[in-house]
């Protein structure tokens, strides 16, 4: 009753502000009129139709529609296509016309002897285009795209644009992300909040479900062309958590020939070589990308631990320096033919890898009144090698009527993987004492089966059907072997040795129905539900887990379009997110002996509500203003906890033992200046308030935190181009502690080169200091923790880039593939375990 109540005040309050605006607007996709276009009188008449590829027969999307009054010969109206090819000019005044239709690649084509009475509907059917089969050579096709755009559902980061980003990974390219934050460790947050899910195409990948970490470290950002925020998705997403989607867009061509781009880099942390190929003839097209890198990242950290109440220790004092070694591949293949005009079959295999290790030397002294009582030092080798790939294959059929269309989709995901850590424990006189070996064998895997059908009616309603089953399996083979005294041999330690195994199924149906009123108004509503099935076995000690239950997840999604290319909106949704094998893996990593992390198995789904107040607008000169208000809920949120035991050793759990709400504003600005340079600024600024609900932890905390980020670029003459991109984090609040402000910045310039084909650049990561450094800490009744890191990220970077191929103009309009979407699982989002 509660949201119902908030839902409907949240709606009064948007309806009573766009009614206090002026009535008559014409919708933001439209393009300008001309000059002369306001002396043509409006009327109650409409034509419709839609554009397709003469050969292909395939829409043609964003292809310009010109009316002109035969008369005079001026055009007094115009519009572009959508996705599905059509068009609609409404409120035409009785008269003579002609209609121009005009896509780039093809020859303009034109309607005339065009007739209309005073109020009268024409349909003109479909305007087919033919291709100019002119061939070019080396021709690189450019458009004048913003760095950042702000749809309707979504902000898009044009990674492609940016000329920083190149030589770097995806970790890198998140970091310039509207409301996206990524800290040293390389965790995402979106909005302040981690319960988030990263897509790559449209699609979930194995890999992410372990460590978005890690994996965000695997994709060269020279692939990258775009980046997606979905922060309040509809019905038709899986009920993804609290924060949003972030979708990772790789590059790849649908013009018609070969055409290709090799990349490569050096710098003195990140070194790496990757290309890609791509052909597509008639009905058949192929993409393909590889790529390799290394990387190289010393730390160093200090960490204070103040007891209270533990028997014979007040202070643990810990150094550590370190160093995380690694090679990475990625490799993507993409099929995609047409049956025939209205029916597609698409494929794709997509691989990643990486084998890497982080050698660290840590010295623990415990102290009491002063007087050292006890400690070692570890020198730890913690090996991990991943492979995970995705496989998919997607059919979509297109029916008569524009828009109708009916996908079925299916996926197989899955990740292997080793974290084994070998340690030589030595005492305070420096003496080997012990060695262990802790190994992980783990893997999961996705099986995705998925329906969709999409009906649209008269006045551009339209009705979304769908259903789809996520099967789950995820199995961890730990164990602990320590050899004491360190000449013995390695003996096994049944107490921290297990086989676990895990089963997640889930099943989902959802309806949508999207539709406008008065020309102004734009509804979409719609409902989701979706049944969970959950079995966990430990093998070992012949426990388990299981859990069933069922949610459902509405969704409304409101926008008033207002005169000058104003918009506003309301959003509400409920959302739940499922904890994945990174917190329900109940692996001890004891990297540190005096700091241990443990999943838990028995963690719940959240369950949050998000609401949110949107406002955006544009103007001819490039500029973009958008505005968001935005509370969000959770009432059971996973959040980690720590938890000191006796001798002294900190043990880091999770569980569903938290309230958390954020309330907060993001804005976001971009505009030229100079004609040839783009500035564009971003900042999210909210309230934390995060809770207990249990008595297991008696902690609360709350602040007002923010992040910022300005990315400004400039090109000059000749082919040089050159970026400046910062970001500044505010300390950032935990349940049981905070983390400290963090500030990035980086500098790029870069000259086109071969005729623009190829391109040179020189950017570099903090040049003005060789450390990013960060203080974080926790406290406890008993604890208090106080550990600052130090990355070496001073980075000097070389890319070298060019294009080639040979691309034909008469392509066939890109057709948009169906990809599934897996938006539910909560990830750790970190390296460990």
């Amino acid at each position: 009753m509660k949201n119902v109540i908030l839902l409907a005040i949240a709606g009064s309050l948007a309806a009573q502000f766009t009614f206090a605006q002026a009535p008559q607007s014409k919708p933001a996709s439209a393009p300008p009129q001309t000059a002369s276009a306001p002396s043509f009188p409006k009327g109650n008449s409409k034509i419709a139709g839609v554009v397709i590829d003469d050969v292909a027969k395939k829409p043609v999307e964003f292809a310009t529609i010109s009316l002109i009054e035969k008369a005079s010969g001026k055009t007094v109206d115009g519009t572009v296509t959508d996705e599905k090819g059509r068009f609609t000019l409404a409120r035409v005044a009785a008269g003579h016309y002609k209609i121009s239709v005009s896509f780039l690649g093809y020859e303009t084509r034109e309607m005339d002897n065009i007739t209309l009475g005073s109020k009268e509907e024409i349909n003109i059917g479909a305007v087919a285009l033919k291709g100019n089969s002119k061939m070019l050579d080396e021709v690189a096709v450019e458009g004048d795209k913003l760095l950042v755009e702000d749809k309707v559902d979504r902000m898009v980061y044009n990674a492609e644009k940016d000329i920083t980003n190149a030589g770097g990974t995806a970790g890198d390219v998140l970091k310039k992300v509207p409301g996206v934050t990524v800290d040293l460790e390389g965790n995402v947050a979106l909005r302040g909040s981690s319960n988030l899910r990263v897509l790559i195409n449209n699609k979930p990948s194995a890999v992410m479900a372990t460590s978005i970490a890690d994996a965000l470290q695997q994709i060269p950002a020279d692939q990258i062309k775009s980046v997606e925020v979905i922060t309040n998705p509809s019905a038709k997403y899986d009920a993804e958590g609290t924060a949003g989607i972030i979708n990772i867009i790789t590059k790849k061509n649908n013009l018609q020939g070969v055409t290709g781009q090799v990349n490569a880099t050096y710098g003195n942390r990140n070194t790496g070589v990757n290309g890609n190929v791509n052909y597509r003839k008639g009905k058949f097209g192929l993409t393909t990308s590889l790529g390799q890198s290394w990387r190289n990242n010393p730390a160093e950290s200090l960490r204070d631990t103040y007891y209270n109440g533990i028997p014979g220790i007040d202070r643990l004092h810990q150094t550590m320096t370190g160093r995380r070694e690694g090679i990475f591949k990625m490799l993507q293949v993409g099929l995609d033919y047409d049956l025939n005009p209205k029916t597609s079959l698409s494929a794709g295999f997509r691989m990643q890898s990486g084998v890497f290790a982080y050698k660290t030397s840590q010295v623990s002294t415990q102290y009491l009144g002063g007087e050292v009582k006890g400690g070692n030092t570890r020198i730890n080798n913690n090996e991990f090698d991943n492979l995970n790939y995705d496989l998919n294959l997607d059919f979509t059929r297109r029916f008569e009527k524009p828009g109708r269309e009916l996908s079925i989709l299916g996926l197989l995901s899955r990740n292997n993987r080793q974290n084994n850590n070998f340690a030589d424990v030595l005492n305070l006189d420096q003496q080997l004492a012990l060695r262990e070996q802790n190994l992980n064998d783990a893997y999961n895997e996705e099986k995705t089966f998925q329906v969709d059908y999409t009906h649209p009616f008269k006045n551009k309603h339209l009705l979304e059907l769908g259903t789809k089953a996520i099967l789950r399996y995820a199995e961890s083979d730990y164990q602990l072997l320590v050899a004491n005294p360190a000449t013995g041999p390695f003996v096994l330690d049944p107490s921290r040795t297990n086989i676990f195994e895990y089963q997640q199924n889930v099943g989902a149906a959802y309806a949508s129905y999207e539709f406008s009123l008065d020309k102004k108004y734009n509804f979409k509503l719609g409902s989701r539900y979706e049944y969970t099935h959950i079995d966990g076995d430990f093998t070992s000690t012949e426990t388990s887990v299981g859990q069933k239950y069922g949610n459902f997840v509405p969704s409304v999604a409101i926008s008033r379009s207002l005169k000058n290319n104003q918009t506003v909106k309301f959003n509400y949704t409920k959302r739940i997110q499922r904890p994945q094998l990174g917190l329900l893996n109940p692996f001890e990593n004891r990297v540190d002996t005096f700091n241990i992390q443990v999943g838990n198995p028995n963690l719940r789904a959240e369950i949050t509500n998000a609401y949110e107040l949107g406002y955006s607008t544009f103007f001819k000169s490039g500029t973009s203003v958008n505005a968001s208000f935005f509370w969000r809920q959770t009432n059971n949120s996973i959040e980690a906890y720590t938890l000191p035991t006796e001798g002294g050793v900190n043990y880091t759990r999770f569980g569903n033992i938290g309230r958390n709400a954020s309330y907060g504003v993001s804005l976001f600005g971009s505009t030229k200046f100079l004609q040839k340079g783009n500035v564009s600024t971003n900042i999210n600024l909210f309230y934390s308030d995060l809770e207990s609900q249990t008595s297991l932890l008696n902690a609360s905390n709350s602040s007002m935190m923010y992040n910022a980020n300005i990315n400004a670029s400039y090109s000059f003459e000749k082919g040089f181009s050159a970026q400046v991109f910062s970001q500044f984090n505010s300390r950032r609040v935990t349940l049981q502690g905070k983390a400290s402000a963090l500030a990035m910045y980086t500098i790029a310039v870069k000259k086109d080169i071969l005729k623009k084909n190829g391109s040179i650049s020189v950017g570099i990561d903090n040049p003005f200091s060789e450390t990013l450094k960060q203080r974080n800490s926790f406290k406890t009744q008993n604890a208090e923790q106080v550990s600052t890191m130090y990355l070496y990220n001073r980075q000097v970077k070389i890319n070298a880039s060019y294009k080639f191929g040979k691309l034909n103009t008469k392509a066939q309009a890109p057709r948009r593939k169906k990809k599934i979407n897996n938006d539910d699982a909560k990830s750790d989002g970190d390296s460990n375990g």
